[in-house]
């Protein structure tokens, strides 16, 4: 059997000042996730943003990589064949503001070596590499490919992917060779990833006030979507190339990053004779991302994350494996992907468990309650409403503090606690009661002038950030009666969203879970009239 470590999105920054115990913590977790499975081969994969941005200085990021990859091979206590791809962080500024920039990739490429490090993405205007067996020693091909190449423009995350590359990169594949399977590596994503398709651009925190006022304001309204991180980030040529690495008729593992959270999807080819596409997507292994609900810099962060994918002759497993970016004593929490025996050129899928595995349960209750009232500032399009939260510890379980955010969606709205604030510390032993002024919309018209005529929903939710033996969501139904609300559950970790059904009593309407997971963010959503 080989071990495949899959990292992404490393975005090493120098000016970072929590980014160093992070890596301490990656690199202990990995050398665990090594020692739970002695597999030979073994080999790692960074598929891209290796650095934050394209204007960090060489001489002072490099050296931080080639310590944090000399830590990492030594942890897996053996040799560890590295390939590394570029991706629009590595290309442009903060990843988004060109132009398209070469130097600091190529940099790497002379600075590491050759014969441990493996760097593709430096030979454009040729985007296709195939790396030589005999450095990766997988059982299987392996296409590097790099998406960043946008040699026009100012503005772009994206990247593109050009079909006569992919032929040409088969073109160079032992035709004897077409029995193994074929691992094509890429940054970009070739199909959206759940949660992350509708984000909104989320760097423009630290551009110039310009910039944010052009891409926030005068591009939205001129190309519809234009503030949204979708229409920037995917790689153009996406669907040409997915139906031509179906033409290969081989099993294609595709394995990519971009976006920062670990997802698994399987692509059946059609044809008799198309092979199918495993997309297996890792999350950032040097972030703690944000959630979108808020920009609040102390707000709830998921934990970062790797992939181990698991290649047998026949068989692959790969799981996503998420670790504390502080504390190297937490267990890791991992989740399983995807698990497939290969038949030839397809992929035989078995099911796997949506659960998170090996949690640390500390919250016996986690529950809300939300109450709706009339605004008492007297507008008709908006609700005034009170939120009982109630979280208790399970039995011997400690917890330093437990924060609530109050979500963006009601930023400009008045909160009232002890005091005027978006962040609520919540009691652990007992009820946590707040009060919001006119935070949820009544009205369609009053939401489209607040989030956009692309919106028809107002929701109340419930992020629960520890998990919980019992979580629940209630809204209650006096003064509301007219709502037909719905329920879900989204894994803030993969952005899965999964519907719940609602249960109704003569007070409440509400949705539960037993057995949460970690960072599950329940909600109650209600369509709104005109």
């Amino acid at each position: 059997m080989a071990l495949l470590f899959h990292l992404s999105d490393l975005h090493i920054d120098s000016a970072s000042t929590g980014q160093r115990l992070l890596f301490d913590v990656l690199v202990e977790t990995l050398r665990r996730e090594k020692a739970r499975c002695d597999a030979t081969p073994t080999a790692l994969v960074i598929t891209g943003d290796v650095f934050d941005s394209s204007t960090a200085r060489p001489r002072v990021v490099i050296p931080l990589f080639l310590d944090l990859h000399a830590r990492i091979v030594a942890a897996l206590g053996c040799a560890a064949p590295t390939i590394v791809l570029p991706g629009n962080h590595d290309r442009r500024w903060r990843g988004l503001v060109g132009p398209h920039r070469t130097k600091l990739f190529k940099a790497l490429h002379d600075n590491v070596d050759p014969r441990s490090i493996y760097v593709a993405g430096c030979r454009a205007p040729f985007l296709a590499e195939v790396v030589p067996p005999s450095f990766h020693g997988l059982p299987a091909d392996v296409v590097a490919y790099d998406s960043t190449y946008l040699p026009h423009g100012w503005v772009s995350a994206g990247g593109m992917i050009r079909q006569q590359d992919l032929l040409q990169a088969h073109a160079e594949l032992d035709p004897d060779r077409t029995a193994r399977p074929l691992i094509f590596l890429v940054h970009h994503h070739l199909i959206p990833t759940p949660l992350t398709d509708v984000s909104f651009i989320d760097s423009t925190g630290s551009m110039p006030r310009a910039l944010r006022w052009l891409l926030g304001r005068v591009l939205p309204a001129i190309v519809s979507n234009a503030d949204r991180e979708e229409l920037t980030m995917t790689a153009l040529g996406a669907g040409t190339a997915l139906s031509t690495l179906h033409t290969f008729g081989r099993a294609v593992l595709l394995l990519h990053g971009h976006k920062h959270f670990p997802t698994a999807r399987l692509l059946r080819g059609l044809v008799e004779e198309s092979g199918d596409i495993l997309v297996a997507s890792a999350g950032s292994g040097g972030k703690r991302e944000r959630l979108h609900g808020t920009h609040d810099p102390d707000a709830v962060r998921l934990w970062p994350s790797f992939n181990v994918v698991r290649l047998e002759e026949e068989r692959l497993t790969i799981e996503s494996v998420s670790f504390s970016p502080k504390h190297s004593t937490r267990r890791a929490v991992r989740r399983d992907l995807a698990t497939a025996k290969r038949r030839d050129h397809r992929w035989e899928p078995a099911a796997v468990s949506a659960r998170m595995r090996d949690i640390t349960k500390r919250v016996e209750r986690d529950e809300a309650r939300f109450v709706l009232s009339a605004s008492r500032a007297g507008s008709a399009e908006t609700w005034d409403y009170v939120c009982e939260r109630t979280v208790v510890l399970s039995p011997g379980a400690k917890l330093g503090r437990y924060v609530e955010f109050v979500p963006v969606h009601v930023e400009r709205a008045r909160i009232r606690t002890s005091a005027w604030r978006r962040r609520i510390e919540l009691r652990t032993d007992g009820v946590t009661r707040y009060a919001v002024a006119d935070g949820l919309r009544r009205t369609a018209t009053s939401l489209a002038k607040a989030r956009g005529a692309s919106q028809a929903f107002e929701w109340v939710g419930l992020l629960s950030r520890y998990g919980g033996s019992s979580v629940a969501l209630a809204l209650a139904r006096a003064q509301a009666e007219d709502l037909a609300p719905f329920g879900s559950a989204t894994d803030l970790g993969t952005g899965r969203e999964w519907p719940i059904a609602v249960c109704v009593t003569s007070d409440d309407w509400c949705i539960r879970l037993e057995g949460c997971a970690p960072r599950t963010l329940l909600r109650l959503y209600w369509p709104l009239g005109g």
